[in-house]
């Protein structure tokens, strides 16, 4: 009895055990089956493409159509990506249609109000009409959502009338106090502009640039002056560029003269030893050349610094000529 017993319960068992690997692996199928055709979203549709066709209505009815599939098909239609507005106002923009873009990346901003972009593609169509006082606008809420918007910078600068040298090189804009020498007393706008290879020790444009000060409370500046004010500049420079914390960087050496020679229209002229902090990690001769003069319409000091270890007979000083101050700097 108790044999028999064991037996039934075995058997029991048994079937139990199989039907229980079928069931289970029934429910296994199934619920991958289902897991696969969750994964499988619906691709929605392009808003841009969507608005593109419908080109032939006027740009308010393409504006309401938008807000009306946003409305009722939020789920077909990419409402997500910033991209899809932009890309269509660009479109837009450059098919001459100005003011359609203006009011496609008004959408844009009223869409996405905590993102740079849309500012800044706005601030350019506005810009683009010859709307200054909007573009201005838009281009500063641009880089107060993103400081690092160096291209606004830029236009901001312009449009203010800040911006200084006339050349097509690479450029950089800082304000005094600046950020790296805070200890040098001057109020104002540097702007920094440098050839492609001028960081590339075999080029002829290695550590050969210009940069212009555009200096305000101030009539003029004396040798000395320059000299105790570009020691802080180019030591505070090096040790925020500085990424070789074994090199052993030495203090800024600066010599400045009056130019007394009539054959050369040049204010300054002097000699630096800094430390290269961007290439080579060693002492660096510069020479140097210095224009100075006094806006009287907008009281403004502007000094501009020509730099190279190449000797003023050497061609490179040519190049440097070919970057002017603009004309318009001192105009009211």
């Amino acid at each position: 009895m108790k044999n028999g017993s064991v037996k039934i319960f075995s058997f029991v068992l048994y079937s139990i055990v199989l039907i229980s690997c079928g069931t289970s692996n029934e429910v296994l199928s199934t619920t991958t089956t289902n897991v696969e055709l969750s994964d499988v979203k619906k691709e929605k549709a392009s808003i841009f493409k969507k608005l593109e066709e419908n080109n032939h209505l006027p740009i308010n009815e393409r504006i309401a159509l938008y807000h009306q599939l946003k409305k009722d098909s939020s789920n077909d239609y990419n409402f997500e990506s910033e991209r899809e507005l932009n890309i269509y106002g660009y479109s837009l923009f450059q098919d001459g249609k100005t003011k359609e873009a203006i009011e496609i990346f008004k959408l844009l901003v009223s869409e996405f109000p905590n993102s740079s972009n849309p500012y800044d593609s706005l601030g350019e169509a506005y810009l683009k009409d010859g709307n200054e006082e909007l573009s201005l606008l838009n281009y500063e809420k641009s880089v107060e959502l993103d400081p690092k918007n160096t291209g606004a910078i830029d236009q901001i600068n312009r449009i203010k009338g800040l911006e200084l040298l006339v050349t097509d090189w690479g450029k950089e804009i800082f304000h005094f106090p600046i950020h790296f020498a805070p200890e040098i007393p001057l109020e104002g706008l540097e702007e920094v502009v440098f050839p492609k290879n001028w960081r590339k020790p075999d080029s002829t444009d290695f550590w050969s640039y210009v940069f212009v000060w555009g200096l305000d409370n101030k009539k003029g500046i004396t040798a000395n002056e320059i000299e105790a004010t570009l020691k802080p500049y180019f030591d505070g420079l090096m040790k925020v560029v500085n990424d070789n914390k074994e090199a052993e960087m030495i203090k800024t050496i600066a010599h400045f003269q009056k130019n007394n020679s009539l054959e050369d229209s040049v204010d300054f002229i002097g000699t630096l030893t800094i430390f290269d902090a961007f290439a080579t990690n060693k002492p660096l001769n510069l020479n140097a050349r210095v224009f100075s003069n006094y806006c009287e319409e907008k009281g403004k000091l502007i000094l501009l610094f020509q730099f190279s270890p190449l000797g003023f007979g050497e061609p490179i000083w040519d190049k440097l000529r070919t970057v002017k101050v603009r004309s318009t700097v001192c105009e009211k």
